[in-house]
This record gives C-alpha cells, structure tokens and sequence, in this order.
C-alpha cells in the first residue's frame, strides 16, 4: 500500500462590522511555497543550524500577482499598524480527522491545524484593496510558509477581518 503524505491548505477571510455582523467570508486555496515545506522538512528532521522556528505571525498585502513556490515574502505587504508589520497568531488548535483520498477506497486519519488572527479596526487599512495573505516565522523577517491571493477586499476602519487558516497534514 503506498500513502502519500501532501500539506495542503485553505485560508477563510472573514469581515465583519462593529456589531459583529459578517459583511464578506471567503474561501480561498493556499500555496505552500518552497520556503515553507523546507521549513517543516526541517522541523521534521531535527535541522539545528539555523534552528527553525514555528510559525507565529500573519500579514496581508494588497498584491494580487498568483501564489508561485519562489515567494519568500508578500508582494506589496501592509502593515498591521504603524510600527507593527505583521499580526501575531491569536489561536491555534489540532483536529483529527477521516479523508478519504481520490482513488482510494479506504480513509488516512490527517491532521488540521488551525491558525487564527484577527486584523482589529484600527489595522491594515488602506484605500488600496486587500488581496494577498501570508503566514510567517517572524514579527519581521522569518520563513514565509504559505502565500495565498483573493479577490479584493478593502479594509478601513468600519471593519474587522479574520484570517482563519486551516493547514492539512
């Protein structure tokens, strides 16, 4: 029996008003970029110098260009607030669970990790829309993982946005 073993991704952008209605949800596929599976190669395989880092930060961006595996960084990232260019991963949670592969006749027990970080309403605006996020080993710097573009959404003040992502092993 062969079994193969493929990280895959989804990224769900919520915004929301100042009463907490959903104004705009999504789902987008993600690209697990060159930098980001060399980084779990080497968490996986115990890699010491340099010692590899988890992820820990998020960051959006307003490049629309397609996900491609050389990205190690946003096209044109916005700062999460002055002074601050990325937003720190809120949440993360482990689920197990039953995928059934295509061709397969039987189920691979996987694992998703969710991630979470919220851009609250005084973050990331800007007149120019939204359309690229990114997931990071660093406050700056770091190891890009993951790099994903959606169709424009423009953030300001009226509106929180939530990236939830969920990342399948």
């Amino acid at each position: 029996m062969e079994q193969r073993q493929e990280m895959y991704g989804c990224l769900t952008l919520k915004v929301s008003d100042e009463k907490g209605e959903m104004v705009c949800e999504r789902a987008c596929n993600n690209h697990i970029v060159t930098t980001g599976r060399n980084l779990v190669a080497r968490l996986f395989g115990g890699f010491t110098s340099p010692q590899p880092t988890r992820v820990t930060h998020m960051a959006v961006g307003t490049d629309g260009t397609v996900a491609a595996d050389d990205n190690t960084q946003l096209g044109a990232q916005r700062d999460a607030k002055a002074g601050v260019s990325r937003k720190p991963i809120s949440t993360v949670t482990y689920e197990e669970f039953n995928e059934t592969q295509t061709g397969a006749t039987t189920a691979v027990r996987r694992i998703r990790a969710r991630l979470t970080a919220e851009f609250e309403f005084d973050e990331a605006n800007g007149s120019a829309p939204l359309q690229e996020a990114g997931m990071f080993t660093a406050a700056t710097g770091g190891v890009m993982y993951n790099r994903v573009t959606f169709d424009p959404v423009t953030k300001t003040q009226a509106f929180k946005l939530t990236l939830i992502w969920d990342v399948v092993f």
